[in-house]
């Protein structure tokens, strides 16, 4: 019998309208092996004073592209995310672009990118972005239902001083390019669902994909840090993480335990998932302990991580991996015998 992930990826392999290598989007045009070195020009002064607004302004955003030409593209840019915005010396952004412009180049009209910034300066804050990065990658070996996540070398540049400087950022594929991708809608206010409406092997990937990691920054409930997806197929929803910072993997500077959940330390791991029965939940390690050799390569081989960090989050990884069958983790993750798992069966 397949499983939900092999059906999905075999239905994208049939369906050439949303399969990525085909649908002509900006994202495609910027998504790269390694590194892509893009330029965002805007006025910086302006920018800090928006932080704590959502108000745009212009700027221009430049790469190039895969035959050796500088595109240059109009757009408006605005500060996001709630806690980082306050905390952050650079906060993220997103840049809006048009889709008229779009259109005119023949582009499907996926406006909306996410730009993960250094947020703190310094060597701290460069390794935060390369780590977040890395999360985005490994959800990548687990799951087909990612958000794609391209690493850039952004030079901001002042519109009024001409002053630049060079860090590292993270482009994140816009919500309604992915949903498309896996023809799919997303599901703008499905705050309140249950475990039981989501897809249940993507809802337990999803779950332990987080406690792998050490985040407990999220909630389906509140749709915090996850977009909710509808199948056009009608299907069961399913849900796509996004920022990692959070995490035990990354460790930003500026990350809290989560006292609401028992958390002691950002490192610590507490399992956030609903409960499954012993077989469904046998089923999802099977499918880790799977990806084990394939998580630890990615991890070795990004080599923009220093040897001393690979070796962290590696030993980080490893501890996951001892957890999985330890009766501190079952305890958490499993029904008792003759328990109904409150997740639901897949349609």
């Amino acid at each position: 019998m397949k499983t939900f992930f092999q059906s999905l990826l075999l239905t994208i392999s049939l369906t050439p309208a949303f399969a990525s290598a085909t649908m002509q989007t900006l994202f495609n045009e910027l998504e790269r092996e390694g590194v892509l070195k893009v330029e965002l020009e805007l006025n910086l002064d302006t920018l800090e004073h928006n932080a704590r607004t959502s108000e745009e302004q212009p700027a221009i955003f430049r790469f190039t592209d895969r035959q050796g030409a500088v595109q240059e593209w109009s757009a408006d840019v605005n500060v996001r995310g709630r806690f980082r915005r306050r905390v952050c010396a650079f906060p993220p952004i997103k840049i809006d672009f048009s889709k008229n412009d779009l259109r005119a180049r023949g582009l499907l009209p996926f406006d909306d990118i996410k730009l993960v910034t250094h947020c703190q300066e310094g060597e701290e804050g460069q390794e935060a972005v390369l780590r977040e990065f890395l999360a985005y990658e490994l959800y990548g070996k687990l799951s087909p239902m990612n958000f794609r996540a391209q690493l850039v070398e952004v030079t901001y540049i002042d519109a009024e001083s001409n002053i630049r400087f060079t860090k590292y950022g993270i482009l994140l594929e816009d919500a309604d390019e992915l949903a498309a991708r896996l023809n799919s809608e997303e599901c703008e206010a499905c705050y309140g669902l249950e475990p039981s409406q989501v897809n249940p092997e993507a809802y337990r990937t999803h779950a332990m994909f987080q406690y792998m990691i050490g985040n407990t920054d999220w909630s389906l409930e509140m749709a915090r840090n996850l977009k909710v997806m509808k199948p056009l197929d009608g299907g069961a929803y399913w849900i796509a993480p996004y920022d990692f910072d959070f995490s035990g993997l990354v460790g930003a500077g500026y990350a809290l335990p989560n006292n609401d959940v028992g958390q002691k330390s950002v490192s610590q791991r507490v399992y956030m998932g609903t409960k499954s029965t012993r077989p469904q939940l046998e089923e999802s390690i099977r499918h880790f302990q799977s990806k084990r050799e394939e998580v630890m390569a990615c991890v070795e081989g990004f080599t923009l991580l220093s040897r001393k960090s690979r070796r962290e989050i590696t030993r980080y990884l490893e501890s996951f991996y001892d957890s999985l069958d330890e009766e501190e983790f079952l305890q958490a993750a499993a029904l008792a015998p003759g328990d109904a798992s409150p997740v639901a069966k897949s349609k």
